[in-house]
């Protein structure tokens, strides 16, 4: 049995005095001792994490809980509440999760000890008033970066491309105009050894994209193809270029009686092979799903911790927006991830009350079913035929 005390700063100077390393060890280890457990205290820590951030993105905040969840923690201490967590909710299951083991919290800058009455009642409306703090933070970042935006002022530090030395936009911009795409601008970039930033592979469409939309605002935003993603294809987001690695396009032809999965990168990487029709791949497709095993015989393990997971990682980015850490495409690109793996589950689900898989519902129905039996399909680089499939529960697989 220990007595454990966290520690936490979101940015460190080594030349800031408040709210140090120091300081608030200095400050939790005095506490302890008044309370007769300085010679027993654990000090955990996490610097450079802010405390929006829940326990896979801090080592010693995830640390403390699991003290906390087995029992061994006698008592947690701290320097302040907005020390622990910046979020209501956490600071609230934190204190609940103590409360129940009877594990007192004791803050000293916010003078709390929840082993009495009135220092719970303090504790919660301290809780909601490091909230408040945070938010009303959130909100001076963003009206500073409006501000910044209208003055025409560059928002964020990370250097755009062209700023560092070697890195040249009128190449990109030429090659562009001379191809009229932007795979053809990446092809041809490729080729010219004009090296783009952080990539080994060269130069990719959507990184010229943003280089050229950049530097010329009157590029039409124009739509480039049907997504990779799109769901009215049997094998949408299953099947992945061998090359690459992205995720194979569907197209349909004119009289939409063939269906080709194609790798939108093949005209600007070099690939052995970039295409395959459908009806070549499809027989292998429902050879592997002949091998699930019969649901009756299938015990589906339980979701729900991971459910819980992915509903806790779906308010973390919803608070980070809210921040104005991440901007709205960011968002959106993680909530829809999440709201494909919570679909996802709940097709795994289903699918133990099928009696057998058919092939004649809607495309998207089976679509969603295969993407609930495979995580994804790996191809050979040569004949792009199917050399593995990987499943969700490998326990279906006969």
């Amino acid at each position: 049995m220990t007595a454990y005390a966290y520690l936490r700063k979101s940015v460190v100077h080594q030349d800031d005095p408040h709210n140090s390393a120091e300081a608030q060890e200095a400050a939790v280890r005095a506490m302890a001792t008044r309370y007769g457990e300085n010679g027993s205290l654990m000090i955990l820590s996490d610097w450079d994490k802010s405390g929006r951030l829940g326990r896979a993105k801090r080592p010693g905040y995830d640390r403390l809980w699991q003290a906390i969840e087995s029992g061994e923690a006698t008592a947690i201490y701290s320097y302040s509440m907005s020390r622990l967590a910046r979020s209501v909710g956490e600071l609230v299951r934190l204190f609940e999760a103590c409360q129940e083991r009877s594990i007192p919290v004791r803050l000293h800058a916010d003078v709390v000890d929840t082993s009495t009455a009135s220092g719970r009642m303090t504790a919660t409306i301290l809780a909601s008033v490091a909230a408040f703090e945070a938010d009303v933070a959130g909100e001076r970042m963003r009206a500073s970066m409006q501000a910044k935006a209208a003055r025409g002022e560059r928002v964020g530090t990370v250097a755009f491309y062209g700023d560092h030395d070697g890195e040249d936009t009128d190449a990109v911009l030429a090659a562009f105009r001379e191809a009229g795409s932007y795979s053809g601008a990446a092809k041809l970039l490729n080729e010219r050894g004009v090296k783009p930033r952080g990539s080994r592979r060269g130069w990719w469409p959507s990184s010229v994209q943003v280089v050229v939309r950049r530097l010329d605002p009157s590029v039409n935003k124009t739509e480039r193809g049907v997504k990779a993603g799109k769901k009215d294809f049997l094998l949408a987001r299953l099947l992945r270029c061998p090359t690459c690695g992205t995720s194979l396009t569907g197209t349909r032809d004119r009289d939409g009686r063939r269906v080709r999965y194609s790798c939108r990168l093949g005209t600007a990487l070099p690939h052995p092979r970039i295409s395959i029709t459908e009806s070549l791949v499809l027989p292998a497709v429902k050879a592997e799903v002949a091998r699930l095993v019969l649901p009756e015989t299938v015990g589906l393990a339980s979701d729900e911790g991971e459910r819980s997971r992915l509903e806790a990682r779906r308010t973390r980015w919803l608070e980070m927006f809210a921040d104005g850490l991440i901007d709205k495409r960011e968002r959106d690109t993680r909530l829809r991830a999440i709201s494909d793996a919570l679909a996802a589950m709940d097709t795994r689900s289903e699918l133990l009350t099928l009696p057998t898989i058919t092939w004649t519902e809607p495309i998207p129905e089976i679509n969603a079913v295969l993407r609930a039996l495979f995580e994804k399909i790996d191809l050979d680089p040569e004949t792009f035929q199917p050399v593995k499939f990987e499943w969700a529960v490998p326990g279906w697989r006969a």
